[in-house]
């Protein structure tokens, strides 16, 4: 390898190695990212930065031996072309020149650059005598992070026209931009490859089992290829929480009814019916509908009474709808049905009363200097009350909590699949 030229970051103060003197132009601060000149002997500083890229997958200043010869990690750059993200990674020689080795998805490539260039059109290409397909659409590729130098002036938000062209595992990337275009061959690598070279594969040391009683768990839990399995055991778990859900509501028992609520003025004391409870507590679920509701709402006072003790457990529930049209359309929003959940009833034998009073307003304007009596006079609502109800809030907020931690550990291997 070529002499490493020391040189102070003139931004932060930080130390910095230029490791390919004399071919590099461009360098990345390794500590706050900023773009310096490293062309002349004094460094000049190009952009300042505060913060530099992290999360690459290889290093600036890792070696490994690729086809026979040792290559350096001299820089790194993070790119994407709309939602898709790749990684790529200049590799330095100074007897072999300059290569990159590309991440995308977990697989690596590669790339050489091309002297001979292909010749053809936007569909196909011919090189060495081969021809080469385009490989779906033109695309504008953008440079999203800077780590390390380059043999050009590269920084954070450079865009070139990007386009591929395949024949068999052969890709050929063109890139054009700043009025010159640059071609590369690109190669499929084995993941195991790139890793054994460049020292990626090597097991971290781990805590013996009896120094943490659950190091076992988090040991495997932590293992990427472990994720598959969190999500079956969260999955299960979640099934067997419903069982035993369901197995606690206990029996059921259900009282309907309805109640005719008039406009402005409170229906007090209807009986709905009456259920039992058996089980020391259980839920009970009151729910209720009106058909004919149109701008109008109605409010509902429940009242669950013990026969024997007499004690009242109360709760309340709104049944509304309302619709018209403005400047964007028509619109509309409630629901023409509630559900009221008690939840922790004792046992025993309760009559279900509701106090129901009707609200609204007429939907058409011309209706409305006929005052209140353009209204129907009530809406009716059906109520139906039943024991043995599943809470499902609950349900869904053990749901989100299995599957957060197997979702944050699969966000995290796809970063780094993607060298995010």
């Amino acid at each position: 390898m070529t002499a490493v030229r020391a040189i102070t970051c003139p931004q932060c103060g930080g130390a910095l190695e230029v490791r390919a003197a004399g071919f590099s132009v461009n360098l990345a601060c390794l500590h706050c990212g900023s773009l310096l000149d490293v062309s002349r002997p004094e460094v000049a500083l190009i952009e300042a930065h505060d913060k530099a890229a992290t999360r690459f997958r290889l290093k600036p200043g890792m070696r490994g031996t690729l086809f026979d010869v040792e290559w350096e990690v001299v820089g790194a750059l993070r790119r994407s072309e709309g939602i898709y993200r790749w990684a790529e990674f200049l590799l330095f020689n100074p007897y072999a020149g300059y290569r990159w080795l590309i991440l995308s998805e977990g697989e690596w490539q590669f790339g050489t650059m091309l002297l001979d260039l292909p010749q053809g059109d936007d569909d196909t290409v011919t090189w060495r005598g081969k021809r080469y397909t385009r490989q779906g659409e033109n695309g504008i590729a953008c440079t999203t992070a800077v780590l390390g130098e380059f043999y050009w002036r590269v920084r954070e938000g450079d865009e070139v026209a990007s386009a591929m062209f395949e024949r068999g595992d052969v890709v050929l990337s063109r890139e054009g931009g700043g009025g010159e275009v640059n071609w590369t061959q690109m190669v499929q690598l084995d993941a195991a490859t790139v890793e054994q070279a460049f020292g990626l594969s090597a097991p971290k040391p781990r805590r013996r089992a009896a120094a943490q009683p659950f190091a076992p768990f988090a040991a495997e839990a932590r293992r990427e290829s472990d994720v598959p399995t969190m999500f079956a055991i969260a999955l299960v778990a979640l099934a067997l929480l419903l069982l035993a859900m369901v197995l606690i509501a206990g029996p059921v028992d259900r009282a309907s009814g309805s109640v005719d609520a008039p406009y402005s003025v409170t229906r007090e004391n209807v009986k709905i019916g009456t259920v039992s409870v058996r089980r020391a507590h259980q839920f009970v679920k009151v729910k209720a509908r009106a058909e004919q509701l149109t701008n109008s709402w109605v409010d509902l006072d429940y009242s669950l009474v013990n026969r024997a003790s007499g004690q009242s457990i109360d709760g309340y529930g709104i049944v509304e709808k309302y619709s018209g049209r403005d400047s964007d359309g028509p619109w509309s929003e409630g629901s023409q049905s509630d559900t009221t959940l008690f939840g922790q009833v004792p046992r025993g034998t309760y009559d279900i009363y509701v106090d129901a009073s009707a609200h609204g307003w007429p939907s058409d304007p011309t209706a409305a200097e006929l005052g209140w009596y353009s209204l129907p006079p009530t809406i009716t609502v059906s109520v139906r009350a039943e024991t043995g109800a599943i809470p499902w809030g609950n349900w869904w907020t053990a749901a989100f909590l299995l599957f957060l931690f197997p979702s944050i550990a699969l966000w995290r291997q796809m970063r780094k699949a993607r060298g995010w």
